[in-house]
């Protein structure tokens, strides 16, 4: 489930991005101001005439609302289109997080269930070589056979150190 997230995150979110700057970048340079300077030239600049030029020299000025503010929103519909994807992608992000914490929940559920058992079986192996009988295993062929007090105390070791570590 990482692994596919990671996978759409590196093609996907490249090419969002892409589209949203190429949208955020201006346009180039449109005439949005006309002056004639001194010399009897006509200037179009997206920039305003230098500082002096006469008023009666400006013959065109942008208005108001053909500039785009900072952080005002774009109403293009490529725009508009780039932000729901940009939407869907994120809820999908999200989605795949809930997932993936659910996931680590039902682990640690899990391996909490497994620790309990492994205890359980540990303690109640402690309590049968701390009663005194003797005990008997089953060797590699399958034949019943007693162990000596040697024994019993190394399996008695082997099972507290199992209790130590899964009965936390």
């Amino acid at each position: 489930m990482r692994d596919a997230a990671r996978r759409l995150f590196r093609s996907a979110v490249p090419a969002l991005l892409g589209s949203a700057l190429a949208l955020l970048l201006p346009a180039p340079a449109q005439a949005q101001w006309k002056w004639v300077t001194p010399a009897g030239v006509t200037q179009y600049s997206d920039q305003p005439p230098p500082p002096g030029t006469p008023a009666r020299d400006i013959l065109a000025r942008p208005t108001p609302n053909s500039v785009p503010q900072p952080g005002e929103p774009s109403s293009s519909p490529a725009a508009s289109a780039v932000q729901q994807q940009m939407r869907k992608h994120q809820q999908q992000l999200q989605a795949e997080r809930k997932a993936q914490e659910q996931a680590r929940q039902l682990q640690a559920q899990v391996q909490a269930q497994q620790r309990q058992q492994l205890c359980e079986q540990a303690q109640q192996q402690l309590q049968v070589l701390d009663s005194g009988r003797r005990v008997r295993q089953l060797d590699a062929n399958g034949v019943p056979v007693y162990l000596d007090s040697g024994q019993v105390q190394a399996q008695r070791a082997q099972a507290q150190a199992q209790v130590d570590a899964a009965c936390r």
